[in-house]
């Protein structure tokens, strides 16, 4: 008989060709883009990238391509995958895309229509004289361009932000893309201005430092035919896309739809009695007839016109929109914000279709982005620092595109200098607020209690929540520095004794400007002082007395600086203040003897002191000796006598 023998089972996979994306870049001096990889082995697979001359250009380990200087080069990206047998790493795939450095001859305005109905909007953006020159080409360069834009008619068109609904207002460097608002029938015309900030970058051909290029628009009034009740005169859709119509008659009456006549070349069907429109792969233009038959025995009838037409462009929108407390535009979008993107979608003179069939592709590059709940909508999250450039396109059609940047910044104030030490107090501050410009939520006061990184949130519900990392370092040694007060004195109704206490490298303690509320969230709430342990002893051992017999010492907290209390012989504080963390000793002497020993031996230490102790004499009791400089010991106390001599003693700085 045959012998049968089974090898191991291995595992297969089969995956779609790996490929790097954009084929062809293009990009002037100083400007990044990020190369994309799909397809390859997955997950396990590692997409390595290189570049064959990095004289022109150099390429990250995440596929951002820096360009360098003039010139061209391939970037190349390959597929490592770890053996399960060998445990080697092995190159199953490999690709490259070519890139070319040149300097921008010329710029354009590109728009998808020159004639506009009134009362629509359309995106305009700067590229290069080719397709090739898209604003990804230069619109994030290292050494950045400012792009100015203006119209001659602002009464017929009007340039309006990217962001203008989200109330963000991006600088002239970002500023490579805008809205176009057509108010009035009229021509105008757009003008774009761009300026290199640095001459000597060679980002422009023949070392100039300004490009610029104008196109006209000619703006012209809707045809109205009649004023239905339906919400719009007629419904747009592209071809191959279907729409589900409803009235607000639902349920309430028995509602029919019919398609009235087509004209040639449409395909506009309607599926009976269903209100669903579906359009075919040709343009054209037919008639609905809407019917409500009413339970009163009253019939409504309505007409409106369906066009099946191609989609000219695509615009993004940003919401939802930002208020701040100034009423000033924010320059960039909040860290930490989630918002959402809506894609529309326009014919050739800039209506908006109800119904359209699109196959997107997504460009987010550094955002965080995931679809939303309805067609063509997507949540972004801003998760780090720096401008991205947002870009939509037809997956069929790439002339079909729009791009937007989006750049991100911290919205919670102070600009902290560095890390915070322990013991710091920081009072958080933003312009955000709610539409009645109240401010949100927000960890206003904040207190340092030990190392380590904190985020503090600001959350107005509904509209934005942004945060900012906080970071905290040890404090390893405290700076003393004296107050105004230079004595010591048990008087009645004597002021507290000042100590100042610097954490970390002596700098403010207070961070930001606090307002009454964090004021008193600090005060009542956080309670620094009770972070700071206050201890006193004597330089030397004297008869066994012990510094807290004699001295009084307590930590509190000011947000003043220099601001010293009468909190009586008894009593003192600990402050924090902008400048210094203060700590007050009442330095209450408890000190008892006689005026005639103090009168003699007061000749004896006058040339010791530096800081005078005022004394007044009480009850006697045994007296030992302090010094914070100098280690100055007194003498024995008299032999056989009840009574202990009084000393004066003194402080140095």
């Amino acid at each position: 008989m045959g012998r049968k023998i089974t090898s191991a089972p291995r595992k297969l996979e089969v995956f779609p060709p790996f490929k790097l994306i954009p084929r062809k870049i293009t990009l002037i001096p100083h400007n990044m883009m990020q190369v994309m990889a799909e397809g390859g082995p997955q997950p396990q697979s590692i997409v390595h990238f290189s570049v064959t001359n990095r004289s022109v250009a150099e390429v990250s380990c995440l596929g951002h391509v820096t360009a360098k200087a003039v010139g061209t080069t391939s970037i190349q990206g390959t597929v490592q995958v770890v053996s399960e047998d060998t445990g080697r790493v092995a190159v199953f795939s490999q690709d490259e895309v070519e890139l070319e450095v040149i300097q921008l001859k010329a710029v354009r305005i590109h728009v998808p229509s020159t004639r506009l109905i009134a009362g629509t909007e359309m995106p305009v953006f700067v590229m290069g004289l080719n397709n090739m020159l898209t604003p990804f080409s230069f619109s994030n360069a290292n050494w950045e361009l400012s792009f100015q834009w203006s119209v001659s008619k602002r009464d017929v068109l009007e340039l309006l932000p990217r962001h203008g609904r989200a109330s963000i207002q991006l600088p002239a460097q970002n500023n490579v893309a805008m809205v176009v608002c057509t108010r009035a029938a009229g021509r105008t015309s757009i003008r774009v201005k761009v300026q290199c900030l640095n001459a000597s970058a060679g980002q422009f051909e023949g070392n100039v430092t300004e490009l610029s290029d104008e196109v006209q628009v000619l703006v012209f009034e809707k045809l109205s035919v009649f004023s239905p009740s339906f919400s719009t005169e007629q419904i747009l859709m592209s071809t191959n896309s279907q729409l589900k119509l409803y009235t607000n008659r639902e349920g309430a009456a028995l509602v029919s739809f019919r398609i009235l006549q087509c004209y040639p070349n449409s395909s506009v069907l309607e599926e009976r009695d269903q209100g669903l429109l579906r359009a075919g792969p040709i343009p054209g233009i037919a008639a609905l007839e809407v019917t409500s038959l009413e339970l009163f025995g009253v019939n409504q009838t309505m007409v409106t016109s369906i066009q099946v037409a191609p989609i000219s462009y695509i615009r993004i929108n940003v919401s939802p929109q930002i208020y701040t407390s100034s009423g000033v535009s924010l320059a960039a979008f909040p860290l930490g914000m989630s918002f959402l993107i809506t894609v529309e979608f326009h014919n050739s003179i800039g209506e908006k279709f109800h119904a359209h069939s699109f196959l997107l592709v997504l460009r987010d590059d550094l955002l965080l982005i995931r679809p939303a709940n309805k067609n063509h909508t997507y949540v972004a999250q801003a998760v780090s620092r720096g401008v991205t450039l947002l870009t939509v396109q037809d997956r069929k059609h790439p002339g079909v595109v729009d791009c937007i940047p989006v750049p991100v910044e911290r919205a919670i104030e102070p600009e902290l200098p560095g890390a915070l030490a322990v013991g710091d107090v920081v009072c958080f501050s933003s312009a955000l607020v709610n539409q009645e410009g109240e401010p949100g939520t927000v960890s206003g006061a904040a207190l340092a209690r030990s190392s380590g990184t904190a985020v503090v949130f600001l959350d107005i519900p509904g509209i934005v929540k942004t945060h900012r990392e906080v970071a905290v370092n040890g404090s390893s040694h405290l700076h003393l520095q004296t107050a105004q007060k230079t004595y010591l004195t048990n008087a009645p109704n004597s002021s507290a004794f000042h100590l100042l206490i610097a954490t970390g490298s002596g700098r403010e303690t207070l961070q930001g400007s606090c307002s009454s509320a964090q004021v008193g969230a600090i005060t009542q709430r956080l309670l620094p002082q009770s972070h700071l342990r206050c201890r006193l002893k004597f330089s030397s051992a004297v008869l066994g007395v012990a510094a807290g017999d004699v001295f009084h010492v307590s930590p509190e907290f000011s947000t003043q600086e220099g601001k010293g209390e009468d909190l009586g012989s008894r009593r003192g504080a600990l402050a924090f203040v902008p400048s210094y963390q203060i700590l007050l000793f009442t330095l209450f002497a408890v000190l008892g003897s006689t005026a005639v020993t103090y009168l003699a031996y007061n000749a004896f230490l006058a040339r010791l002191q530096t800081l005078p102790l005022i004394y007044v004499p009480n009850v006697a009791v045994p007296q030992p000796f302090i010094s914070h400089a100098g280690f100055f010991h007194p003498p024995s106390p008299v032999q056989g006598g009840r009574r202990t001599q009084l000393r004066l003693w003194s402080v140095q700085n």
